[in-house]
């Protein structure tokens, strides 16, 4: 049988307790019985010698005066057992066969019985200063239902005492218990929860001990598990990710290359098809999506060997006659407050084509998540505004921002993770693969709430032409 924890600390705190308790009871009640026979015998040894050294005679009256003071009846007799005086004339006290002691060798031991009631008796010798210097017996009857009155009131309050400290330490072992294991208590329900992938933080006790510790260190131990199930997870939609990739990227190449055959043979077929502007986007669309499937099927996912020159500027010129089309369809206004002046960098062109797309097709449809009805106020604010800008002369910022209500709070954390995502149509890759490919050029890919307004920002270096002009010269 398994034993509670409060019960196991709470049984042996209060068996020692009582142990002790008791112990120190049944001491004190025996050193109280000792006391009082002691005061008892002293007290009538204290008797036997004022008698013993009176100058008058041991009369009734004197020896009744002496029973008020002690409680105690007194038998003088002699020798012979002739009874001389007496507090009570009904005891007959027996022949002494031997020589009683002298009053400092009295001893109050012997128990005897007469009449009804019992009494604790000794005879002791009495030499009174007298011209005859005869010697005399005294009895002393003393009754032992006054000796047991005298050891409850000696021995009553310690047992009392002892009683009541019992209740107070049974009462004080139990909120002590009850104050230790209940922490432990919440921590054993905190483990099992951690146990259940539950890896939230527990609240702190207040008090600063062990407990606090202890505590500290399971909510360290749960985030540290909490990470790792997240890489876990992490991995595995990257492993999913790439057992799906060459299937459905072949597949769709196949299609998106049928496609693209299709519409050149009609633009070849039709001479004024060539100037309609939206077969032309469409054919320019598919090739790049072309391109971007060619490269997932070659594993790049954004890991190059070698950089060139990249010009930003003629990327964002190129997506923005691509992807304008898309935005004035949904009613969203595509902006581009880029600068004028060449802003190069060194890195891949079609990846970099791949990252602004991305951004821009995800802020057009976070735009479009906000619409609503035809010709509403919503509808006419609802825009896309891109802006290219150096920052200094090592970095150039790209930032893409909408009218949309941001990400939802559930993904803020993991909204760069593969396979994450908020929208019911969505696959959750744009953003994993913007990453990607920002940090495979060095870059920096964050985002924040400005007003009402998302913004996301990417900050790429600059391609040092110095430094370029050293590399070829060293070669």
């Amino acid at each position: 049988m398994r034993w509670p924890l409060r019960y196991q600390i709470l049984i042996p705190m209060v068996g020692i307790m009582v142990c002790a308790i008791v112990s120190v009871t049944l001491l004190h009640a025996w050193l109280a019985t000792n006391q009082i026979k002691l005061q008892i015998r002293d007290q009538f040894r204290q008797i036997a010698h004022t008698l013993n050294e009176a100058t008058f005679p041991l009369t009734v009256a004197v020896l009744n005066q002496t029973k008020g003071l002690s409680g105690a009846d007194f038998v003088l007799v002699e020798p012979d057992n002739e009874v001389l005086s007496s507090t009570r004339p009904d005891f007959v006290p027996a022949a002494v066969k031997q020589n009683p002691p002298e009053w400092n060798q009295l001893q109050i031991s012997d128990v005897i019985e007469t009449g009804d009631t019992r009494f604790f008796h000794a005879v002791v010798q009495i030499h009174q200063r007298s011209p005859t210097d005869d010697v005399q017996y005294l009895h002393i009857y003393y009754p032992v239902k006054a000796y047991r009155e005298a050891l409850s009131n000696a021995i009553y309050p310690s047992l009392l005492a002892g009683s009541i400290a019992l209740i107070v330490v049974a009462i004080l072992a139990t909120v002590i218990a009850g104050r230790v294991t209940r922490p432990l208590q919440r921590l054993d329900r905190k483990v099992a929860q951690i146990a259940h992938g539950d890896f939230h933080p527990m609240t702190l006790p207040a008090r600063d001990d062990e407990i606090r510790d202890l505590s500290i260190s399971i909510n360290q131990m749960a985030e540290l598990l909490g990470d790792y199930e997240d890489e876990v997870k992490r991995s595995e939609r990257l492993k999913t990710l790439g057992q799906l990739r060459g299937a459905i990227a072949h597949q769709l190449r196949n299609a998106v290359t049928g496609c693209r055959i299709a519409l050149d043979l009609y633009l070849r077929k039709c001479a004024d098809s060539e100037q309609d502007e939206t077969l032309q986007v469409a054919n320019r669309q598919l090739c790049m999506i072309e391109q971007y499937l060619q490269s997932f099927l070659e594993n790049k996912a954004g890991h190059f060997s070698s950089f060139e020159p990249v010009c930003l500027n003629e990327i964002v010129e190129k997506l923005m006659s691509l992807l304008e089309p898309t935005a004035r369809h949904g009613g969203v206004r595509l902006i581009n407050d880029s600068v004028e002046e060449p802003l190069t960098i060194e890195g891949d062109a079609e990846s970099l084509e791949q990252l602004i797309s991305n951004l821009i097709l995800n802020a057009i449809e976070a735009t479009l998540s906000v619409r609503t009805e035809p010709d509403s106020q919503q509808e006419l604010e609802a825009e896309v505004r891109l802006k290219l800008f150096p920052s200094g002369l090592e970095s150039v910022i790209l930032e893409v921002t909408d009218t949309g209500p941001g990400p939802e709070s559930a993904i803020v954390s993991k909204m760069f993770e593969p396979l994450v995502t908020a929208k019911k149509d969505g696959t959750g890759l744009g953003l994993f693969v913007a990453r990607e490919i920002v940090q495979n050029h060095g870059g920096q890919l964050h985002w924040e709430r400005r007003g009402r307004q998302t913004c996301f920002i990417v900050e790429l270096p600059v391609y040092q032409v110095e430094n370029a002009r050293v590399e070829i010269i060293n070669r």
